[in-house]
């Protein structure tokens, strides 16, 4: 086993690059143990709040992410029958934040820049792939994963470890805790297309609500960063997979959205399942967990890869000061008070009303709601207080709120 005096990362997704990057940064040696053998590009998380550009504005990363983003300043809350409901401004929030945009860029271009930050800048940290941590166990001097690799099982000793591997999480598996919640009967659906759908009047984020099938409407950079629209649809758990991605199947669903002579150009499809829980604890002694492993959610407000990244500002700001400069341990306690307290209130909140509103099938209830939503966006302080929450900075607020 190598120097154990140091921090072990499982993951290398966005949260586990940027707890490598701030470990770095605080002067804290670690060892990043990633399970696949690459940053994989599928279509995931693309959503970027304020408060978040604000983090990764602190250390000087949020230039590189505009340079290559999309800046957003505003979204649609759509019915898919009678249009346009709400079209929420996010210039209100200019007193608020720096940052008054959601930015839209894909998570594993933030995983590549902030990557490419640690290896050449902290090159003298490990950063291991095919390394998958399939267990750990503690004692009061710190802790040992055992790991599986292509040359065998090893195991790595540190001082801590933060686990970053998901909602599988195999770090959390390894805790005394448990990951409450619930999973949703139908799964997500993800297709990717080079059409451009402004021309229709819609806007580069899109809530659309249908009794029988919302969606939502999406565009990021995509791979040749020229633009790519996704489109999310919810789909029966039952259907095999063979039947969803069938091509007839996929036309049908993107040409009831939005008709066009020609069959759409799918350059990528994906599917999911989707659930809503919260870890009983992020802390058990010297294992920790963050991102996914500590708590999943429906993407509907874009809000889960932001509260990893929050996660892990917050933690490693306080192993600095446990580290350096002799802070009591009970500093991740805080940690946990704070994380978990928002990822119930808010977190776990909102995206549970995201998804019920956009699916709403009492005419009258969800007619309701459309007249809040048009007066909310007449209002500017109306306006600005709603979007304060849904863009994340009331949450961000009350966690610093705890002690």
């Amino acid at each position: 086993m190598e120097d154990h005096d140091r921090v072990l990362i499982a993951g290398g997704g966005p949260v586990g690059y940027t707890a490598a990057y701030l470990l770095a940064r605080s002067g804290i040696p670690f060892t990043l143990l990633e399970a696949g053998h690459k940053i994989f590009d599928d279509p995931r998380a693309g959503t970027i709040h304020p408060p978040t550009l604000e983090l990764f504005a602190s250390i000087g990363v949020t230039p590189r992410m505009i340079e290559r983003g999309y800046v957003v300043p505003n979204y649609h809350y759509r019915d898919r029958r009678a249009g346009l409901i709400a079209n929420f401004d996010l210039g209100v929030l200019a007193e608020d934040t720096p940052f008054p945009f959601r930015l839209m860029l894909e998570q594993h271009k933030i995983c590549a820049i902030l990557r490419d930050l640690v290896l050449a800048e902290y090159p003298q940290n490990p950063v291991l792939l095919d390394h998958r941590v399939a267990s750990v166990t503690q004692d009061e001097n710190g802790v040992v994963a055992a790991i599986e690799t292509p040359s065998g099982p090893m195991s790595v000793r540190g001082r801590y470890i933060i686990g970053c591997d998901g909602g599988r999480s195999q770090v959390r598996k390894s805790m005394s805790v448990d990951f409450e919640g619930f999973t949703y009967d139908e799964r997500f659906l993800i297709l990717s297309t080079k059409y451009d759908f402004a021309p229709h009047g819609f806007a580069q984020t899109n809530y659309i609500a249908d009794p029988e099938q919302w969606c939502a409407l999406f565009k990021v950079p995509g791979h040749d960063e020229t633009g790519t629209w996704r489109v999310v649809f919810p789909m029966d758990s039952n259907t095999p997979e063979s039947e969803i991605f069938a091509e007839a199947h996929v036309q049908g669903l993107i040409q009831r959205f939005q008709a066009k002579s020609a069959p759409y150009d799918i350059v990528h499809r994906n599917i999911y399942q989707v659930h809503q829980r919260v870890a009983s604890c992020y802390r058990d002694g010297r294992i920790l967990i963050a991102g996914d492993a500590a708590h999943i959610n429906n993407p509907l407000g874009g809000m889960g890869m932001n509260f990893g990244f929050h996660d892990v500002f917050n933690l490693v700001e306080k192993l600095g000061r446990i580290w350096h400069r002799g802070a009591s341990e009970d500093l991740l306690d805080l940690y946990d008070r704070q994380r978990r307290t928002v990822a119930q209130e808010y977190l776990q909140r909102q995206t549970i009303e995201n998804k019920k509103n956009m699916e709403n099938k009492d005419t009258a209830a969800q007619e309701r709601f459309y007249d809040e939503l048009r007066g909310i966006v007449a209002d500017r302080a109306k306006q600005r207080a709603y979007l304060r929450r849904v863009a994340m900075i009331d949450g961000f607020d009350r966690a610093a709120s705890i002690t």
